[in-house]
């Protein structure tokens, strides 16, 4: 995807992938961390979507995953 945004007052165009990463909302503090530890931009997009319904059976599967 191209993200266009201001940076150090300047407009930026830039190639990038999204990354989706599902967990629960007890990981996502170690998830973020990983992420700002390891990420090349001094200030990457790091946002969190709560899920208002999840299936039974997919949260079943990603607690036993996690």
């Amino acid at each position: 995807m191209t993200s266009v945004y201001a940076w150090e007052g300047k407009v930026e165009r830039a190639d990038e992938h999204l990354l989706l990463i599902k967990t629960l909302p007890e990981k996502y503090e170690a998830v973020e961390k990983y992420i700002l530890d390891r990420h090349s931009y001094d200030t990457p997009e790091v946002v969190a979507i709560d899920a208002e319904k999840v299936s039974a059976g997919y949260l079943k599967w990603l607690t036993d995953s996690l």
